[in-house]
């Protein structure tokens, strides 16, 4: 019950506080290593993930995730339905900062930090904690990310650029010439399907512009 209480207390912050709150995803309560979430976006087609998205861009880690800690003072309920203490409620969530190499929706700078759900502070955690379809980012590693803009979020950016994908099917990993979509990813060892960038690259060109024309 308190995982579900702390799950839900921990969606409710969010979607108060993100730009988009019909896609914002759902954080976890981690218990250690890889968890699995629902979220709330379920886009899959390029279609759909450009229609949810404020910026698209191909990019690469050029620095490592910074993890912070969201702290949140929760009520403990006792018999009659009264309230007979607290507990506080700890989240952990990530900024990693990417190099721009191509836009294919939206205006962006030369780099862009992207937060995500998990990370490391020995404080709250053991280990690295993270999302199985969203792991966390590494130095060197490339992606075409559909991403949401949370700037000024006031719990997450208040004074800052910040953004987030829209569900890990806009998570994109290059491996080569090719690309993988993390929204496969549903906790099995099955290996992950490819595309060839150029053919990705193609769909989005082709979604954007279809997008344009209903404006």
């Amino acid at each position: 019950m308190r995982k579900t209480i702390l799950a839900v207390l921990t969606l409710a912050l969010l979607l108060t506080s993100c730009a988009k709150a019909k896609d914002t995803e759902v954080a976890p309560v981690f218990t250690g290593g890889s968890s699995t979430v629902e979220w709330v976006s379920k886009a899959t087609t390029v279609e759909e993930l450009v229609s949810e998205a404020d910026l698209i861009v191909r990019v690469r880690v050029v620095e490592a995730p910074v993890t912070r800690v969201l702290r949140h003072e929760l009520p403990v309920w006792g018999e009659n339905n009264k309230i007979v203490g607290s507990e506080t409620f700890e989240a952990l969530f990530s900024d990693t900062v990417f190099e721009v190499v191509k836009t294919y929706l939206g205006e962006s700078p030369s780099r862009i930090t992207v937060m995500q759900t998990g990370g490391y502070d020995p404080t709250v955690s053991k280990g690295i904690e993270e999302v199985a379809d969203d792991p966390l980012y590494k130095v060197g590693e490339g992606y075409i990310l559909f991403l949401v803009n949370v700037s000024g979020d006031h719990i997450h950016a208040p004074d800052r650029e910040l953004y987030r994908i829209v569900n890990p099917s806009g998570r994109y990993g290059i491996d080569g010439e090719t690309v993988f979509s993390y929204g496969q990813n549903s906790g099995s060892d099955a290996a992950f399907v490819t595309l060839a960038i150029k053919d990705l690259e193609m769909q989005i060109e082709q979604a954007v512009d279809s997008l344009k024309k209903l404006d």
